[in-house]
């Protein structure tokens, strides 16, 4: 491909490299390192999509290929290990705010696979001005979603926000019950879940979600594969999820 030529500065770079037919600057910011993937053809009014967690995984089926080439900037910080909690949503508000400054869109769309779902209703949740729409893939909705004899990261998220294991179980904190600031800024859902999921069980992930959004009032359309697990992520043909975000995107400033 061609030399893409940067239309961006950002200081503080580490690296800057060709990825997906785009450009990946790597900056740090407050210790955390963060992605600017800058489109060949930007848009004008710098619009943008966040990926919480997971930042190069199923870009063939989550839209990623297609909004980078469309002329959408993607972003990223690393916060993994924080479970959303309140310090990370801080570090996710002031990345968002260093971009504003560089004249970034002041809403764009956040596409949340699995753990990035806990994140992008999280961060939604307490900043919703800052959102145009979610993308939720598998979600995270629920913290206690792995409070269980075989998995290892159920202290480590308790320990995230400063209760035992016993207080994760309906914890106010979790999506399935801190959904309504977003309902109620209008903020649009699409929601796609295997209903084979067995590392996050729909039931008391997903599906109780879209319940409890739906009987709110909020805007959701919800794909259900039956038997489809965790994996992959997005959709052999995406066109649904980019048109989802053109649509809630591309007329705002």
């Amino acid at each position: 491909m061609a030399q893409i030529e940067s239309k961006l500065y950002l200081p503080g770079e580490i690296s800057c490299e060709e990825w997906l037919g785009a450009l990946r600057h790597k900056i740090v910011l407050d210790g955390s390192t963060a992605w600017v993937v800058e489109p060949a053809d930007p848009l004008p009014g710098k619009k943008w999509f966040w990926l919480p967690e997971w930042p190069d995984a199923f870009p063939e089926r989550n839209g990623v290929c297609e909004l980078l080439q469309m002329g959408y900037h993607m972003i990223y910080i690393n916060i993994y290990g924080q479970y959303a909690n309140d310090g990370a949503l801080e570090i996710m508000k002031r990345f968002y705010d260093y971009l504003k400054g560089l004249g970034f869109a002041s809403k764009g769309a956040l596409i949340g696979m699995s753990l990035g779902g806990l994140y992008s209703f999280r961060y939604t949740q307490k900043y919703p001005e800052t959102v145009a729409c979610i993308y939720a893939d598998a979600p995270v909705c629920d913290l206690n979603y792995r409070v269980d004899t075989k998995r290892g990261d159920a202290a480590a998220i308790a320990a995230a926000y400063g209760v035992g294991l016993d207080g994760l179980e309906n914890h106010p904190l979790s999506p399935v019950n801190n959904f309504l600031p977003i309902v109620e800024a209008g903020i649009p859902l699409l929601l796609l879940m295997g209903l084979a999921d067995t590392v996050l069980p729909p039931e008391r992930n997903g599906l109780l979600l879209a319940e409890r959004w739906k009987k709110a009032g909020g805007a959701i359309e919800v794909i259900e594969r039956p038997s489809w697990g965790h994996h992959p992520h997005g959709l052999d043909n995406p066109l649904k999820i980019v048109r989802f975000v053109l649509q809630h995107t591309l007329n705002k400033a």
